[in-house]
């Protein structure tokens, strides 16, 4: 079977080259490796591409516009973009929320025969940030785009569940993709390197980051915040911030490993959210060996396998008052970080490997084929 995977922007791509050496984590490619051994043939396509010609490029521009005033990103364009990859391949799959509803909104009146899979990271927050006045027309267009898709996949159990009641989903032509993330690239740090600067240090750049309570707690060490999100830092406060998302990174994937093997713990704050959020951070910085402290919000993934107090912290969210109690335990306690960290690490393999994504990557080719 021909499969192409859509992929927005060049970061993806440009990590493609060193998934051969290990230079660069392959948990970015969600398991497609096991698409080759299982003798598909698998490509990639940018969906964010331009189309050609006057009338499609004017359109696109429009459609930003509307974008940007709705707060809510999908094209019709983005996918005219692509239709050569629609019709000439067996399947198409889209790892991310606008492009996945743009994908199950116009490519069939476009012309597309192939299978339709979009990925949703955080459905369940994909209209909230619309303006009220545009949000009967959002919610109108994920239902149209949620329906059209032959198959629709989510990263978390609760963002799965609203999808199904809110927009009426069989739940048939749903499932679960388990993320998991590369252990042999993200790895603990030599003894002398381990927790060498001291920091918390914190990262993510999506809105349900909720940096207001982490910046608003006590914390006897700096805060180092890799972040594209504009911080509203505290006057006095000891806080680096890193300018960068996915697509815009201000630093390098091996960089980002040293930034988590040298700080003494890692907090993902997050709003309580049904999104799944904050996986690849948390799962990141496990795997290096550091203690976490997670925001315990209604969208926590794979809740049985985080054990707060053993593998983890997990706090109330918005909570200062118990983020502060976590961050000082920690800060005052080798041991425990020690302890902590290690559990972490033995999470990461036993759970969260990348064998576990690549298995989800086979399940989901084979219940789409399945249902041809």
């Amino acid at each position: 079977m021909n499969i192409v995977i859509l992929f927005p922007g060049r970061g993806r791509m440009d990590r493609l080259e060193g998934q051969a050496d290990g230079t660069t984590p392959r948990e970015f490619f969600y398991g497609m490796n096991a698409l080759a051994d299982d003798r598909h043939v698998a490509g990639f396509t940018d969906s964010r591409s331009d189309p050609s010609g006057l009338w499609p490029e004017l359109h696109l521009k429009w459609e930003i516009l509307r974008n940007r005033l709705m707060r809510y990103g999908t094209s019709a364009e983005r996918v005219r973009a692509v239709l050569p990859e629609l019709t000439t391949n067996d399947m198409a799959i889209s790892f991310t929320d606008g492009f996945s509803i743009s994908l199950g909104q116009h490519a069939r009146s476009l012309g597309a025969t192939a299978r339709l899979v979009g990925g949703f990271h955080g459905i369940s927050t994909f209209t909230q940030r619309t303006p009220p006045a545009f949000r009967a027309v959002a919610e109108a267009r994920t239902r149209a785009g949620l329906h059209g898709l032959d198959h629709a996949f989510f990263f978390g159990d609760t963002d799965r569940q609203y999808a199904i009641d809110t927009y009426d989903l069989d739940p048939a032509r749903t499932s679960l993709f388990r993320f998991g993330i590369d252990t042999a690239f993200w790895t603990p740090a030599p003894a002398a390197d381990d927790g060498r600067d001291g920091v918390v240090f914190a990262a993510g750049s999506d809105p349900s980051r909720d940096y207001a309570t982490l910046l608003a707690a006590h914390c006897e060490a700096p805060l180092r915040i890799l972040s594209g999100l504009s911080l509203d830092i505290p006057a006095g406060k000891a806080v680096e911030q890193i300018s960068g998302s996915f697509h815009d990174m201000a630093i390098t994937d091996d960089v980002l490993r040293d930034i988590y093997r040298r700080a003494a713990l890692v907090v993902v704050p997050l709003k309580d959210v049904l999104q799944p959020t904050g996986y690849s951070v948390t799962l990141q910085a496990m795997a290096c060996g550091k203690p976490v402290i997670l925001s315990d919000i209604r969208g926590l993934w794979d809740r049985d396998a985080f054990v707060s107090g053993e593998n983890c912290i997990l706090v109330p969210p918005g909570d200062t008052n118990a983020l502060e109690t976590a961050i000082a335990a920690l800060l005052n306690d080798d041991a425990l970080r020690q302890k902590m960290g290690a559990a972490a690490r033995e999470t990461a393999e036993r759970v969260f490997a990348l064998a576990r994504m690549e298995t989800s990557m086979r399940e989901l080719v084979a219940t789409v084929q399945k249902a041809d």
